[in-house]
């Protein structure tokens, strides 16, 4: 018998919805639409595991439940009463409600959460014959987007952000994110090539162009909600394992050097790798950017300079921005991608990039400026 086909929705940062129905495709999901913020498309039930294991860009993976028309408070409580939550929820499952309300006749976040879980709650007991609700059990978070009056139910299969890959234990000034740190690499021309970033911080971009390199699943190290359902063998996990597993390749792979002038930084970006399991693909060196010193052909330089906000002023930031930019002066065969909320980037780097796109880091408006290798020189 064919598994059941169910609504999946994929949720992703603004500005990385590309890269996000590119994993997708890749993964073989074909080519869904990105709609306000999730990409939406029909899968098998077992896919779920396979997408919060495998999505290195996605924020989350959800069970899209019901969607419906909603202008008063009552039309809200009986649109999510008809929903067969039954069929996903046991009666001691503990339910949290969360969601946003934009541009629509019902504002109200706190009111709409009551309303929605009165009537999950309201179902539930009536489905399950009971008085009381315990919600003594495994976690269940019932997401809603109210969105021009349309109401969208979600079920969130992947519990904490899948940015939260296990490795990272401790927390750096200014960290990235893992998510927006892999689609700055898919977003850049690293592929089976030296890679740099030399201000690695505390290892998230290196480690994850590690994983990259070796196609290693980054979900395989965490945990997630759907493990802990009623349902949690439907979703197939083992063999989700196994198949990340069967895909990791560590034969050949060219250098990652990462840097820092930071020694606290790269002892702690050392941890990580470890804990990662790629530590000995990356060779992290305690340096100032200006003291870099690679002769390595065909080089992709990733990285998430100081903004000079945080924890560099404007002057040193600027520094690290010339400094970067002298050493990859006359470097034609080598490129770079570099994310910054500085709109005088290029000009204190020396040079204009070939493109840029707009993304967000930390909520923040930045620019990921592209400047292409020239040449591609014989290794």
């Amino acid at each position: 018998m064919a598994e059941e086909k169910i609504k999946i929705s994929v949720s992703c940062a603004s500005g990385v919805e590309k890269v996000t129905k590119s994993e997708l495709k890749r993964l073989g999901y074909g080519d869904p639409p990105a709609i306000l913020g999730g990409i939406n498309f029909f899968a098998r039930v077992s896919d779920v595991g396979r997408l919060n294991v495998f999505l290195r860009t996605a924020d989350r993976v959800y069970i899209e439940l019901a969607e419906f028309p909603a202008k008063t408070f009552d039309e809200l409580y009986s649109g999510v009463t008809a929903i067969p939550f039954e069929n996903y929820i046991p009666k001691d499952a503990n339910i949290i409600v969360d969601g946003k309300c934009v541009k629509s006749t019902i504002y109200a976040v706190s009111a709409s959460q009551s309303i929605i879980k009165k009537a999950i709650v309201t179902r539930l007991s009536d489905k399950y014959k009971v008085s009381f609700l315990p919600e003594t059990g495994a976690r269940y978070e019932i997401d809603f987007y109210i969105y021009h009056d349309v109401v969208t139910i979600k079920l969130n299969t992947s519990g904490a952000g899948l940015h939260k890959r296990g490795y990272r234990k401790k927390v750096w000034i200014a960290p990235i994110k893992e998510t927006l740190a892999s689609a700055l690499i898919l977003l850049s021309d690293y592929y089976k090539n030296p890679f740099l970033d030399p201000f690695c911080g505390s290892g998230t971009i290196p480690i994850e162009a590690a994983l990259i390199a070796t196609d290693t699943a980054p979900g395989m190290m965490r945990d997630f909600d759907f493990l802990h359902w009623k349902n949690a063998k439907d979703y197939k996990f083992d063999t989700v394992i196994e198949e990340a597993k069967d895909r990791i390749k560590r034969n050949n792979l060219p250098p990652i050097f990462a840097s820092d002038i930071d020694n606290k930084a790269i002892k702690l970006a050392k941890e990580h790798a470890e804990l990662s399991g790629v530590s000995d693909l990356i060779k992290f060196n305690v340096c100032p950017v200006d003291k870099i010193d690679i002769k390595e052909k065909n080089l992709t330089i990733v990285t998430n300079p100081p903004y000079g906000e945080r924890v560099y002023d404007a002057a040193d930031a600027k520094k690290c921005y010339e400094d970067l930019g002298f050493i990859c002066k006359n470097r034609e065969d080598w490129s770079e991608f570099i994310i910054t909320s500085d709109k005088n980037f290029e000009k204190k780097f020396g040079k204009k990039a070939d493109r840029k796109r707009k993304l967000y880091n930390s909520e923040k408006e930045c620019d990921l400026y592209y400047f292409y290798r020239k040449i591609k020189e014989n290794l």
